[in-house]
């Protein structure tokens, strides 16, 4: 969690949701302005090796690439408006969005965020929170988390959780964006030579200016850092993917293992917000399965397939991409070889980094 911004005050609570649907927003554009093609596809026949299922299908990989993203990326923005804000507007798509037990979550009072009427039970530590318990003493979980539990009783942990941008989600936008940078550099150095296809022109030059004078590759390690940098973004802690879609699937797993979780007795113990304190085992073995789960388990059954058949087809297609790309180095740097010779031979000698200066 970020410590330099106080939830403890109205203006933390405001700052933290909008700073997060920014860093979402941000790697969304990120990731299509880097994956969306300059120019035009040059004529198949000045086509390099487009033999290849990646060279052929290039647009659509990236094609599929941006608007995954940007389904993620606004579902999760629209997640976070919602538990920072409830209102009817966005209640129809949170229903489907997020779990029942946060979907309907209660709007803060106008008066007091931290306020609740006196009749209503706390609600019981879910799993971010749990998973701290076990692992750790509750002195070392995040002051933000911790105090916003105190101030506001209205949110669950879990949507605690997600209002709040992770360091990891904010060092994931930021290497997308820086990605997306690079990669428009790269676009304008090349001009109309710059395309998605491997192809040389009869009207090629070899470019060394720009982000060529350090890496002769760049664009590919801009392609790197969009990837891993809009991945980062999808899975970091309080995402709206990993929190409302992927956790869930791994709690309603814990109800099989009931049998072993008084195990773990002496885990330390968690407080809550009404003052009692529970080990981790007590409360699992109080609240097991579909309790413990916030009660959709069976509902979650199909979020549950979704979201794991697309961190499956993400990851396939992540992986894929890299690994074609990455390929197309030495293509690339044979052919320019054997097209420019010498002129490529002393620009190789000034430049022998390929994505990275002074690592790779």
């Amino acid at each position: 969690m970020l410590p330099s911004l106080d939830p403890a005050s109205s203006t933390g609570l405001v700052l933290l949701p909008a700073l997060k649907i920014t860093a979402l927003l941000a790697t969304g554009y990120a990731v299509d302005r880097a994956l969306s093609p300059p120019n035009p596809p040059p004529a198949p026949k000045t086509c390099i090796d487009n033999r290849t299922l990646f060279e052929r299908a290039i647009r659509h990989v990236t094609f599929c690439s941006k608007m995954l993203t940007w389904v993620i990326v606004l579902c999760d923005a629209l997640a976070t408006l919602h538990l920072a804000a409830p209102t009817s507007i966005t209640l129809p798509l949170a229903s489907v969005l997020l779990p029942a037990s946060l979907a309907s979550l209660p709007a803060p009072s106008a008066g007091s965020p931290a306020a609740l009427p006196a009749s209503s039970p706390p609600s019981a530590p879910t799993l971010p929170v749990l998973a701290y318990s076990i692992v750790a003493p509750p002195s070392s979980i995040p002051p933000t988390l911790s105090t916003s539990m105190s101030l506001y009783p209205h949110l669950t942990p879990t949507a605690l959780v997600m209002i709040q941008p992770h360091l990891f989600l904010l060092f994931g936008a930021a290497l997308a964006l820086w990605g997306a940078a690079l990669r428009v550099a790269c676009f304008r150095a090349l001009g109309p030579l710059f395309t998605f296809e491997l192809t040389i022109s009869p009207t090629h030059r070899l470019v060394t200016d720009g982000p060529y004078a350090w890496v002769r590759h760049p664009s590919y390690a801009g392609v790197y850092a969009v990837l891993l940098g809009a991945s980062a973004v999808m899975v970091a802690p309080g995402a709206w993917l990993r929190e409302a879609w992927l956790a869930p699937s791994l709690c309603a797993a814990s109800s099989w293992a009931g049998s072993i979780i008084p195990a773990v007795g002496a885990a330390p113990a968690l407080s809550s917000t009404d003052g009692m304190t529970l080990t981790a085992a007590e409360l699992l073995a109080s609240r097991g399965g579909a309790g413990f789960c916030g009660g959709d388990v069976g509902v979650s059954a199909v979020r549950t397939v979704l979201a794991w058949a697309f961190v499956a087809f993400w990851t396939t297609k992540v992986v894929y991409a890299l690994r074609s790309t990455n390929r197309r180095l030495g293509t690339e740097d044979a052919e320019l070889r054997r097209v420019f010779g010498a002129q490529w031979e002393e620009w190789a000698g000034r430049v022998p980094w390929a994505l990275v200066p002074w690592v790779f």
